[in-house]
């Protein structure tokens, strides 16, 4: 018979959303314990790979710019109280079409909010970051708030301090069921039992595997990250380029990181690509990086930013969870009150995980978020 213990709160999964509401409820008293089938941070989902582009002026709804406000807020305390690198103001250059999304998007939410920028012509971006190449027909939108946060280091962080503040952490067990009852939430693993009064899932790609959501339909799909060895590092050091983003089209960007130190991981440049790939299972996805892979990976590189050009040195594949309009999904399960669900993050929720960590403790305590999120209700998906 499995051990049964009995916390006020669970929270299944522990990568950078589950790990930020762990630390948001230890913070508050809260006898929360937190469940993950490995020990975090690891490579296994989509919490890992040395840094995550931070934005404020959202191109995918400016709807998302005040919880990312707040986020940059908690960041920079973070930051202010950890010995490790979590979050690093670098600044953000984004590069495509002035009318694209990438663009034209950041500043509409920008100039929405009040948001400071810049919007720079070619020879304007190149002075100022000499590494950058605008294209012919293209701008730059010039981000100062924008920055890298170090998933790693973040999720140490939020266990850690959530810890000391009283938190369980339990890894090394897989979740075998989840049953909502009258009086809580019962989880079977495979030594013990969890009943809680609330849970808050934030399972990424199992999700479905574990608690199936009307309505909302979840896809993982395999992403890939790269690191070049650069022919020019000292160009691409943190304080001579920002965080940087070129649009391919509307739907698909090449995105690069600034050498930074002290960070987890390969000390190459680290390039990769947003976009839907190939649907995968994450228990079986290909984690071989192929010649393909490669190519897909450095193209362009030497006409957008030459001094990363380089062979490929390291690479890693990640998943993304995609919704099916690729917008969180933050909100109490239809048909068990007890269940929050934290889903479907689809490969841009990263940045948010402090501010997304306050909102679900809220949830779970109050019924609803003192944050902007209504925006991210599953109710959403019952009206198309």
């Amino acid at each position: 018979m499995p051990t049964s213990h009995r916390h006020q709160i669970a929270i299944l999964g522990l990568g950078g959303i589950g790990s930020a509401a762990f630390h948001e409820l230890s913070r508050r008293g809260i006898d929360v314990i937190g469940i993950d089938r490995e020990r975090p941070p690891h490579e296994l989902g989509s919490s890992h790979g040395q840094s995550r582009i931070f934005r404020v002026a959202y191109f995918e709804h400016p709807d998302y710019v005040p919880l990312a406000i707040r986020a940059r807020e908690r960041w920079v305390e973070i930051e202010a109280n950890d010995s490790r690198r979590v979050f690093i103001p670098t600044g953000g250059a984004w590069v495509g079409k002035e009318d694209g999304r990438h663009v034209g998007d950041s500043r509409m939410a920008a100039d929405l909010h009040g948001l400071r920028y810049d919007m720079l012509d070619g020879s304007e971006t190149t002075k100022r970051w000499p590494a950058l190449r605008v294209p012919d027909g293209q701008v730059c939108f010039h981000e100062p708030d924008a920055g890298v946060v170090c998933p790693e280091h973040a999720i140490r962080h939020f266990l850690e301090n959530g810890e000391e503040h009283g938190g369980r952490v339990l890894c090394g067990q897989t979740i075998k069921s989840v049953r909502p009852e009258d009086d809580g939430v019962r989880i079977l693993l495979e030594r013990d039992e969890i009943i809680a009064e609330k849970v808050i899932c934030a399972l990424g790609p199992w999700t479905d595997d574990l608690v199936r959501t009307p309505d909302v339909e979840l896809q993982p799909t395999r992403q890939l990250l790269g690191w070049t060895r650069p022919s020019n590092p000292m160009s691409l050091r943190e304080g001579r380029l920002p965080v940087w983003l070129f649009a391919d089209d509307d739907e698909t960007i090449q995105y690069g990181f600034p050498l930074c130190d002290r960070l987890p991981g390969s000390s190459g440049a680290k390039v990769a690509r947003h976009y839907q790939l190939e649907a995968c299972d994450p228990d079986t996805v290909d984690r071989v990086i192929g010649e393909a892979d490669e190519a897909f990976l450095t193209r362009e590189l030497e006409t957008r930013i030459p001094a990363a050009a380089g062979p490929l040195i390291d690479a890693r594949v990640c998943m993304y969870t995609m919704s099916r309009d690729e917008h969180f999904v933050i909100d109490r399960h239809p048909d068990h009150d007890r269940v929050i669900m934290a889903c479907g993050f689809s490969g841009h929720g990263f940045k948010f995980a402090p501010a997304i960590g306050e909102g679900l403790a809220d949830i779970a305590l109050e019924g609803k978020s003192r944050l902007s999120m209504n925006f991210l209700s599953s109710a959403r998906f019952k009206h198309e």
